[in-house]
């Protein structure tokens, strides 16, 4: 009733929304819920503990990647993803697997070459360290993707991931700072510190935060005082001021500044490696010694059998005389590990694999370019992958746990929203 003593009250008068959807994306993708399932929040819960556990040496000094925790996110995280997928599975809702396989393929082959053989070595060859756990950890991206592909949370992911990378960026930070004295803290996690503070920079407003996130991921880079973390700084630093470049120029001018972007990063790169040399005896070592006498025994082995390697059938790592002692060391570069223990098939379907993931990332880049949020999560995401790519490249991450989750598990999520993002922006129907 809305009548008293013959007298009407005006209705309620509706009110306009205070804020539009920022892009045609918010448009395309229907429904939007604001949070989480029950199943994906325990996900995003193993995730954080495997981030834990990366940041482990800074934060607490605890190696913990060499106890038996190493695989306890693992253990976790299997039989979440059971449940996740039987409760797509009982509400009838199909998994878009035809996309995520159609991205990831040469990856997901790379995982099933490296289990296999690496099976047989270790149950018929009787092989102590072999690259089981890479197989298993790499065939789980395309399962990360098939979480997030659907498209009725990505903005929820986003946040999500987003809060979740700047937090575990901070704290390892903190953490260093605790133990500054410490040389090689943040030693082989530099990738995952850079980005939470460059997705700071892009997702802040403020030009405050904006320099706070600059200074922090510079800063973390001088205290590290690793060779990976200036190299990762520089990147960043090079990110920021080429982007700000190009958002500024008129279209016509794109094709002129793409060549001179590359002119001046390998112009950067030709005076840091000139500094390089010049102030080697202030600058970190890099073990340099260990890794070229690795590297030409990987390089020896590679040549024995160039096609496919020892099929993922030896040990993981390389026998390394220093004195009287012989140390048997992971390989300094897991790139050089797939080349030699697969071959130019293991090393082609990597390279393959991750260009796809590429470039379906920075699709969604430019493609989110009128939202703040998902467009910064999606630029996080794809320095992430590069400077990843980075690290393993010179350092063994590939064959530790933590790393594992944090390093497939980023980029199979954000292959799934990007997945989602640029079927929005095509038109096309939710699966």
């Amino acid at each position: 009733m809305n009548t008293i003593s013959g007298l009407r009250w005006p209705g309620r008068r509706k009110l306009l929304p205070r804020r539009g959807p920022r892009s045609r994306l918010a448009l395309s993708v229907p429904g939007q819920p604001q949070g989480l399932r029950f199943t994906e929040l325990l996900v995003v819960g193993v995730f954080a503990l495997a981030y834990l556990l990366s940041i482990s040496q800074p934060l607490f000094g605890i190696q913990i990647n060499r106890t038996v925790l190493s695989h306890f996110p693992l253990t976790l995280l299997a039989p979440v993803l059971v449940l996740h997928f039987m409760g797509v599975w009982v509400n009838r809702k199909t998994p878009v697997w035809s996309e995520v396989l159609g991205g990831c393929w040469p990856l997901v082959l790379l995982g099933l070459y490296a289990l296999v053989g690496s099976a047989v070595a270790k149950w018929a060859l009787n092989v102590p360290d072999s690259f089981l756990t890479f197989g298993v950890y790499l065939l789980l991206l395309p399962l990360y993707a098939a979480l997030t592909a659907g498209g009725d949370r990505v903005r929820a992911w986003a946040v999500v991931l987003v809060a979740l990378s700047v937090v575990a960026s901070c704290a390892a930070l903190a953490g260093e700072l605790v133990r500054v004295q410490e040389r090689e803290s943040l030693h082989e996690i530099e990738y995952l510190v850079a980005t939470g503070f460059l997705v700071l920079f892009y997702v802040s407003r403020s030009v405050a935060l904006k320099l706070l996130a600059l200074a922090l991921l510079i800063g973390a880079a001088v205290i590290n005082y690793k060779l990976t973390g200036f190299i990762i700084a520089a990147l960043a630093v090079l990110h920021i001021g080429l982007a700000a470049g190009w958002r500024r120029l008129p279209p016509a001018w794109r094709g002129p500044y793409r060549v001179a972007a590359v002119v001046a990063v390998l112009m950067v790169g030709a005076v840091l490696a000139l500094l390089y040399t010049q102030f080697r005896n202030y600058l970190p070592s890099g073990n340099a010694d260990v890794r070229l006498a690795q590297y030409e025994a990987v390089w020896r082995q590679f040549l024995e059998s160039p096609v496919w390697g020892n099929a993922f059938l030896d040990g993981s790592g390389e026998g390394y005389r220093e004195g009287m002692r012989l140390l048997y060391i992971p390989t300094h570069s897991d790139v050089l590990d797939i080349l030699k223990h697969g071959g130019l098939i293991a090393l082609g379907l990597f390279a393959w694999g991750y260009w796809k993931v590429f470039a379906i990332i920075n699709g969604a880049v430019v493609a989110t370019r009128a939202d703040a949020l998902l467009c910064a999560y999606f630029t996080g995401a794809r320095f992430f992958q590069v400077t990843a790519l980075i690290t393993f490249a010179i350092n063994p991450l590939l064959l530790k746990g933590p790393f594992l989750i944090v390093i497939w598990g980023n980029l199979g999520l954000a292959l799934g929203l990007a997945l989602a993002c640029l079927r929005a922006e095509r038109g096309s129907p939710p699966p």
